[in-house]
């Protein structure tokens, strides 16, 4: 009676063994873990030098940007201060300047050709209100 009992113990044991990893018995040696070491763990060389560069340009885009406040501080008045900043900024601070026709189509222009023109020289500084 013992002996069958133990009998039937083996083979609910048996049946109720699942294989760890089902179709592949390599796996399921001692010798063997799902997880692997990682001491010898290095990130590609590729992807270091793209973390320098990536660095390297946060910091010398916060020292562009502290330099050029300062230089902004230094000017008289205010008006100065926009016009450095709009001089050394353009392109600069952009990754890519929008065309003037991708502009106009965001924004339409209210005036017509020559009304800008006048515009644009006025701004210019070419006009001499005192002959017209």
């Amino acid at each position: 009676m013992a002996n069958q009992e133990k009998e039937s113990e083996k083979q609910e044991e048996k049946k109720r063994r699942v294989p760890l990893y089902p179709g592949f018995p390599e796996l399921a040696r001692s010798d063997v873990s799902i997880y692997p070491s990682y001491s010898r763990l290095a990130l590609a060389y590729r992807v270091v030098c793209r973390h320098r560069y990536h660095w390297a340009k946060v910091a010398q885009r916060r020292q562009f940007m502290n330099e050029l406040h300062s230089f902004e501080r230094l000017q008289p008045n205010a008006l100065d201060g926009v016009r450095v900043h709009r001089e050394f900024s353009q392109g600069i601070l952009s990754h890519k300047i929008p065309s003037r026709r991708y502009m106009q189509k965001l924004t339409p222009d209210p005036l017509n050709t020559h009304q800008r023109m006048r515009v644009e020289e006025i701004i210019s500084g070419r006009v001499n209100f005192s002959q017209k």
